[in-house]
C-alpha cells in the first residue's frame, strides 16, 4: 500500500520547488489565513493540530517540535484530550505561547464537582488562566447540562464551550445543541470522502453563528491509498496546492462555514505540508465540484 510517506518522498519536493517563486525557498513559511470566530470576532488560524499520538504518550520533545512548527507557520489551534492536555499545556506554559496557541480541551465530564476538578487540573498545567475551549464528547449530556457548562464560562474557567464528534450519527443531537444556543464551537468530520456535513449541519452552523473545527480530513489515512499512483492535477496550482494532502485540506477550508481543519500527524514533515494548506488561494465552488468528482472517479 502506498503511504503518505511515499507521496512526499516521490513527488512533493518537486512540486514545491516548481511552485516556489524565483529566489524563494520551497519550505519557507508563508502567512497563514485566519477566520473570525462567530460572536466574538477573535481570529483563529485555519489549520491546526489534532490530538497526535506524541501528546498522549507524554513525548515532550516531539510534541514541542510539532508546536514549534505550528507557531512558526502562524498556526494556533491544538486539539487535546487525555494525557495530551497536560503535555501540550505544560509546553505552552514553558514556551510562553498563551497568546499564540488556542487549545481545544476535551473533558470527560462526570459530576459537576468532577468536571470542575478536571478543568482546574488542566488550568494549572497551562498556567492558571481560563481555558480557551472546553469540548464535551457527549452531545446528549451537554444538552442536559447546558447551564452547568455555561456557568464554566461565567466563572472564567473557559472562554468557549463546544461539542466534538467524528461520526454522522451524532449530527442530529449536535444540531439540537446549536439550535438551543448551547455551544460556541462544533468539531465534526467533513471531507471529499465524507461530504455529508455539507447537507445540513454546516449550513446550520452558519445560521446559528457557531464556529466549526473539522477533523478526519484524510479519513484516518484512507484518503491516501485512494489517490495513490495519481499525479496531482496541473490545475491544482490555480489554488496554490502542492500536494494531495493540501488538496483535501483546501477543499475543506473553501467551505464558508469552516473555521479550522485539524490533522493528527506525528510526523514533522507532514505537519509542515499540512500547514501549507492554510496559505495562498482556495478553490472556488466550481473547482470544489471538480475536485470532488476527481476523487470519486478514483474509487
Amino acid at each position: 500500500m502506498t503511504t503518505r510517506r511515499d507521496f512526499l518522498g516521490y513527488s512533493a519536493a518537486a512540486a514545491l520547488a516548481a511552485a516556489a517563486p524565483l529566489g524563494a525557498r520551497a519550505d519557507e513559511p508563508r502567512q497563514m489565513m485566519t477566520r473570525a470566530i462567530p460572536g466574538t470576532g477573535e481570529a483563529l488560524a485555519v489549520v491546526g493540530l489534532g490530538n497526535a499520538k506524541p501528546f498522549g504518550a507524554g513525548d515532550s520533545a516531539l510534541t514541542g517540535q510539532l508546536l514549534d512548527i505550528l507557531l512558526q507557520r502562524g498556526g494556533g489551534f491544538v486539539d487535546t484530550s487525555g494525557r495530551g492536555r497536560f503535555t501540550v499545556g505544560q509546553l505552552m506554559r514553558e514556551k510562553q505561547a498563551h497568546e499564540q496557541l488556542f487549545l481545544g480541551t476535551n473533558v470527560a465530564g462526570g459530576t459537576p464537582q468532577a468536571l470542575r476538578a478536571e478543568i482546574e487540573a488542566i488550568r494549572q498545567a497551562q498556567g492558571g488562566g481560563a481555558l480557551d475551549l472546553v469540548f464535551s464528547r457527549e452531545p446528549s449530556d451537554l444538552l442536559a447540562r447546558s447551564d452547568e457548562y455555561q456557568k464554566l464560562k461565567q466563572d472564567g474557567l473557559t472562554r468557549y464551550v463546544g461539542v466534538a464528534r467524528s461520526n454522522e450519527q451524532f449530527y442530529p443531537p449536535i444540531m439540537e445543541l446549536m439550535r438551543a444556543g448551547a455551544v460556541d464551537f462544533i468539531q465534526i468530520n467533513y471531507s471529499m470522502l465524507e461530504p455529508g456535513a455539507a447537507d445540513e449541519i454546516l449550513p446550520l452552523a452558519q445560521e446559528q453563528n457557531v464556529a466549526v473545527i473539522i477533523n478526519r480530513p484524510f479519513v484516518n489515512g484512507r484518503y491516501f491509498p485512494r489517490v495513490s499512483g495519481h499525479e496531482l492535477p496541473e490545475w491544482a496550482a490555480e489554488f496554490d496546492c502542492t500536494s494531495w494532502a493540501q488538496f483535501s485540506l483546501k477543499f475543506i477550508l473553501a467551505h464558508p462555514a469552516v473555521n479550522c481543519v485539524i490533522t493528527e500527524t506525528a510526523n514533522p514533515r507532514h505537519a509542515i505540508d499540512n500547514l501549507g494548506a492554510g496559505s495562498g488561494r482556495l478553490p472556488d465552488e466550481a473547482t470544489r465540484r471538480r475536485m470532488q468528482n476527481l476523487i470519486q472517479e478514483m474509487a
